[in-house]
């Protein structure tokens, strides 16, 4: 099997071209000098790679926030197996070309699927009733699974056969796959929803694999909670159950190269099951001969076991950290994997903590595993944004709505998009080809628990200044004359910083412009890069 540190898809193709459009602050951080990108359809054979731990596609980075989907009822976010019949537009059956050049347009190019909490809107009123009959209320949250015809599930169709699955929720993943293959989008496919699992049981009743919804004996409680037992792959019929899914979802999306693979939404099972899923899609890749892109998802405990292995090191192209985060004195929160800890209590502490633990925790599995792309999930603000990126996060997720109305007649900017843009603008058009060589540096000598390094050494250098003021920057080492140039990171406008170059090869001195975050950039004249 090819070593995904290295490349996990071949070939680089011309580079994605965007055309940028003005668009005029309302009243939030955006500022009339930030930008959102007309995305443009790039060459066939173009592709998602691991470079330096940084998404790449085409030569250039693909950076910025990932829509986290909507689970239930109609306009809570976009979904892209949502099945509103005659209703196509956001929160409805989506247009999923609209919504691709959207996401890029608007800085979140990627989207985060799993399926729904359930079909029907009738369970919107989180009731736990038994339907009496099949009147089902659209829009409807298509499930993988097709309904067997017979008997009658919790919600008054007919019971589900876990064997035999349902081609337009496959073919709408295919089709914003194939999108997202040539426009330099990103798809985050999670396998399995955690949610229905562990919460309530009304979030329970109509799943698909409780025994009163389905025709085969899948040993699962008939109440909640049900994680261990659905996890528990030594019953040859779940076993068998679960790699049937796993290789059918193979089959329908490992052959688009901007798909990335993850175990669950809200996955908090034990390391038993991921190592499970992880062999299933290795011999899946080896019989197929094909190399997808795996995210690693879980607890601290599950991931560090996992990683420790080096035949599952080796299949990771990922991490994924949003189950675990620092507290804002240091500590560390990870609740121990298979305890059936309910995923969202999880990951709302990242964006409770501080910009300095956001980027102690990414920067420390960016040193550690420096050529796998880093997840997180947040609300983040926008110094928890910065912080991700200077950690050297790849990936943001968020939930991501649109602002004032949940259902917009077109597609237009999302709610907090402004919190993005002015950093998402300023990657597209001075480092989608220079990011991807910069790591994590030590290179700033006042207060680095503040001021954070990006270097590509003697070529580029951005430092972030948390809380603004003075800082030196040791550039003894390097040489040449650099452009240099503070970045607002409200605004996403450019000012000169030290009359616009600077002489290396010595320690110098910058001070921001007041007190704020400010970022500072700097850029070889002559560029090198070896």
């Amino acid at each position: 099997m090819p070593n995904r540190n290295h490349t996990w898809c071949a070939g680089f193709c011309l580079a994605v071209l965007f055309l940028m459009t003005s668009i005029s602050a309302t009243g939030n951080q955006l500022g009339n000098r930030a930008h959102v990108y007309e995305p443009a359809v790039a060459r066939s054979g173009a592709g998602l790679r691991v470079l330096n731990g940084w998404y790449v596609h085409d030569d250039s980075v693909v950076w910025g926030n990932a829509q986290h989907n909507g689970w239930w009822r109609a306009g809570q976010r976009p979904n892209l197996t949502r099945n509103a019949p005659g209703q196509i537009g956001p929160n409805r059956t989506e247009d999923l070309e609209k919504l691709v050049d959207n996401m890029l347009r608007y800085g979140y190019p990627g989207f985060e699927h799993n399926f729904g909490l359930w079909y029907d809107r009738r369970r919107d009123a989180h009731d736990t009733s038994r339907r009496e009959d099949g009147k089902v209320i659209p829009p409807f949250l298509e499930q993988p699974w097709m309904r067997s015809g017979d008997g009658r599930a919790w919600d008054g169709l007919s019971k589900y056969d876990l064997t035999k699955f349902n081609p337009w929720y496959f073919d709408r993943l295919k089709e914003f796959a194939g999108l997202c293959d040539r426009k330099g989008a990103i798809l985050l496919f999670n396998f399995y929803m955690q949610h229905a699992l562990l919460e309530t049981d009304t979030h329970y009743v109509d799943f698909p694999w409780r025994p009163a919804n389905c025709i085969q004996r899948t040993g699962l409680p008939e109440r909640h909670p049900a994680a261990n037992v659905f996890y528990d792959v030594s019953e040859p019929t779940r076993r068998s159950l679960h790699e049937l899914y796993i290789r059918k979802c193979l089959d329908e999306l490992g052959r688009y190269k901007n798909v990335i693979f993850l175990i669950s939404e809200e996955f908090t099972g034990p390391a038993s099951f991921v190592e499970f899923w992880l062999d299933t899609i290795v011999r899946w890749e080896r019989q197929n001969g094909k190399d997808v892109h795996i995210a690693l998802s879980g607890c601290k405990d599950v991931i560090d076991a996992v990683l420790a292995e080096p035949k599952y090191r080796d299949a990771v192209c990922s991490i994924d950290l949003r189950y675990w985060w620092y507290k804002p004195d240091g500590s560390i929160f990870a609740p121990a994997g298979g305890t059936e800890v309910p995923g969202r209590y999880v990951t709302i502490g990242a964006a409770q903590t501080t910009p300095q633990q956001n980027y102690r925790q990414i920067k420390d599995y960016r040193l550690k595993y420096p050529d796998k792309g880093i997840l997180q999930q947040m609300e983040a603000s926008r110094r928890q944004t910065w912080a991700f990126l200077m950690g050297g996060g790849s990936l943001l997720i968020r939930y991501l709505s649109y602002p004032g109305q949940q259902d917009p007649p077109a597609y237009i900017a999302p709610a907090d998009s402004a919190i993005i843009l002015p950093l998402y603008g300023f990657i597209r058009e001075h480092l989608a080809e220079g990011l991807y060589r910069m790591r994590p540096s030590d290179r700033v000598l006042d207060h680095p628990e503040r001021n954070w390094c990006l270097a590509c050494d003697n070529n580029l250098y951005l430092v972030y200044a948390l809380k603004g003021g003075s800082f030196r920057l040791d550039l003894a080492d390097a040489d040449g004359t650099f452009d240099a140039q503070w970045l607002d990171p409200r605004t996403g406008v450019l000012q000169a910083a030290h009359d616009g170059e600077i002489k290396a090869g010595r320690i110098v001195s910058f001070t921001a412009p007041n007190e704020e975050d400010w970022a500072l950039w700097l850029e070889r004249q002559a560029p090198s890069y070896r």
